[in-house]
């Protein structure tokens, strides 16, 4: 079945809240969080340490203040019906990380990623320990995967996410990350939806295309996207898509990239399944014509 997502992200727009307290930045994600109540969301998305967003001082966050961040965020999370990811500095066995907590929708915490490759001066100056497994996350609409902003460097960590069946990044950051972030989305064939302390946060497609993105203008950005939508070479295909066209009408959405040489399918009828729809027309995807290649390589060799 199609597998729709209502996903925001948010940005904190850090140059212009300079000298924020904790507690402001509290506040403007609790406003944030009531303001999207019609969009009825499936996914929502706040940025590394979002509460030291503009900060001017290097004390660190309150415990009161991070355990009052943490009902917040449970509390939105039921009332919303929505996963929230967000990350925070938390104390763990007496040493400090950068952590991201997934509420589900009952604000329960479903679980927490610990940054994996935080920087030579987090560790040496901030006191940051690396943190040392790479989960993936169940969700009720699929898998999910963590990365938060040094970690962006490091592609074992995107690869070994996708090994364990993520269909969905989220990459928390205090920089923008630019395009690495839509190399990994492509090269994973999955979704990246990043989120920042500073301007760009962005929804990026399994093909590396951006499909939305905030702006110093506007702190959130919201989108739809499709978990079963797939990505087909063009190689014996292209000459089926008006034939595919003709008959499904608006029952499907095709996009084709010529540059790259492959398009993607997307379902908007749940009697049309993904499954249903490379059945039916015989659609070799692009992943899987990569290894029936690669096969053939290894016989020739």
């Amino acid at each position: 079945m199609p597998r729709k997502v209502n996903v925001i992200t948010t940005c904190f727009q850090e140059e212009s809240i300079m000298g924020s307290l904790p507690e402001d930045n509290l506040q403007k994600a609790v406003n944030m969080l009531d303001a999207f109540t019609d969009l009825q969301p499936d996914l929502i998305c706040f940025p590394e340490v979002f509460l030291k967003s503009g900060s001017t001082d290097r004390k660190e966050v309150s415990d009161e203040i991070t355990q009052q961040t943490y009902r917040a965020l449970s509390a939105q999370a039921k009332r919303l019906n929505s996963y929230i990811i967000a990350s925070v500095h938390e104390w763990i066995d007496g040493k400090k990380y950068v952590a991201a907590w997934v509420f589900d929708r009952g604000g329960q915490l479903a679980g927490k990623y610990l940054k994996h490759h935080p920087t030579d001066y987090e560790m040496k100056e901030d006191g940051v320990t690396p943190g040392s497994e790479v989960p993936v996350f169940d969700t009720d609409f699929g898998r999910i995967g963590i990365a938060i902003c040094f970690d962006i460097g490091y592609p074992e960590i995107w690869r070994t996410l996708k090994a364990k069946g993520a269909e969905l990044v989220a990459w928390l950051s205090a920089y923008d990350g630019g395009f690495p972030l839509e190399a990994h989305a492509w090269m994973n064939a999955y979704y990246v939806i990043s989120s920042v302390r500073t301007d760009h946060a962005k929804v990026i497609d399994k093909t590396g295309k951006v499909l939305a993105s905030t702006s110093k203008w506007g702190g959130w950005a919201a989108r739809t996207i499709d978990l079963e939508k797939q990505i087909f070479h063009i190689d014996h295909q292209y000459g089926k898509l008006l034939d595919i066209q003709s008959r499904l009408g608006s029952k499907v959405s095709i996009e084709s990239f010529s540059q790259e040489n492959v398009f993607t399918l997307e379902s908007n009828d749940q009697a049309w399944p993904m499954a249903r729809i490379q059945e039916e027309f015989q659609l070799e995807t692009n992943r899987d014509y990569h290894m029936r290649a690669e096969q053939a390589q290894k016989d020739k060799r």
